[in-house]
């Protein structure tokens, strides 16, 4: 909610919403909101998500494992969020005074809003994250609690169907599954998602957490530091709700998909469209089938909206929406138990 209210030219369907949390907040609070908004606006303070893989029960529970993360993790985590990204090396502002000064030119460089709040970091770490948290609690009650608890049915749907998807297939398709443009590799058992930052992060020996998310589309946020100042940190893969495929279909849209996937023909079509682009010539080369008839079994896959297609140059490639396909059995649940 803070990011979206931090850059709301990047959820303009939100644009209700966030005016009327603004009517909600006091002077005050909405300057205190300004002041820390670097930490929240493009690269998301780390802080504030998930810090170990604990089954919160509460915001006070939660809250309370950011209050006694060790100060130089705290630290390391609020200069990535405060210069907008990750430094070249970490960098200890704490304790080595030339790191204290690129820090600070860093966020001088970047605007006035971020070398105020860079100097206020340096200058006191503790009393620092004192403020924050007193404005955390302060705008948890005032505008977020009453949302958080109006949602949280949609949230505990979603999170009863990621650990239903789990339960029946791999760890790497689950985080294929979570937004239609990742890509999944199975012969590496790479995940991919399209993402202006570029990055490559092993999971080997790593843990997960997924968070759901009412409001972050259409942002998927991967968080993938292993630990700050020796703090060990999982790796947070926070998605929107929207793009797991949910939405609220009728039991004869169901049926229809499920009637179109059935197809024997159709079928084999599928296990090569799954997470990878195919133009029709082929795959009718790989099935030793007509391209016409490819045409018609990818037509009724579209018809039944399974399958995107986009256009790369002059060929046009097609894609199983793995998204919905995963979704149709939690849909069919739904339904049938109304």
């Amino acid at each position: 909610m803070l990011h979206c209210i931090a850059e709301p030219g990047h959820h303009l369907e939100l644009s209700r919403e966030l005016k009327a949390i603004d009517a909600q907040m006091s002077a005050q609070l909405r300057r205190t909101m300004r002041s820390f908004s670097p930490l929240w606006a493009r690269f998301r303070f780390r802080a504030l998500m998930p810090l170990n893989t604990i089954d919160y029960q509460s915001f006070e529970s939660e809250l309370a494992t950011f209050e006694a993360l060790p100060l130089e993790a705290f630290v390391q985590m609020s200069v990535q969020a405060v210069i907008g990204g990750r430094s070249e090396r970490p960098m200890d502002i704490m304790n080595n005074s030339s790191d204290r000064a690129d820090f600070l030119e860093m966020c001088r460089a970047r605007s006035e809003e971020r070398e105020e709040l860079g100097a206020r970091l340096a200058r006191d770490p503790e009393h620092f994250r004192q403020v924050l948290t007193a404005f955390l609690k302060t705008f948890h009650d005032t505008c977020f609690r009453a949302r958080w608890e109006s949602g949280s049915a949609r949230l505990k749907a979603s999170e009863v169907e990621v650990q239903r998807r789990l339960a029946g297939g791999s760890v790497s398709m689950v985080l294929t599954s979570l937004t239609p443009g990742a890509h999944f590799f199975p012969q590496t058992a790479q995940v991919a998602y399209d993402k202006l930052q570029n990055a490559f992060v092993s999971g080997y020996g790593r843990k997960f957490v997924l968070v759901p998310s009412i409001l972050t589309k259409p942002h998927i946020v991967v968080k993938y530091d292993d630990e700050y100042a020796g703090y060990v940190v999982p790796i947070v893969v926070q998605f929107p709700i929207s793009d797991m495929g949910a939405v609220n279909r009728n039991i004869h849209e169901i049926q229809n998909q499920m009637a179109v996937l059935a197809d024997g023909a159709r079928l084999e079509l599928c296990r090569h469209l799954v997470n990878e682009y195919c133009t029709t010539s082929d795959l009718s080369r790989r099935l030793g089938i007509g391209a016409p008839q490819v045409s018609r079994h990818l037509r009724k896959l579209r018809e039944a909206e399974l399958l995107e297609s986009v256009r790369d140059g002059k060929m046009v490639k097609h894609r199983l929406r793995m998204n919905v396909v995963y979704s149709i059995g939690y849909e069919f649940l739904t339904q049938i138990v109304k």
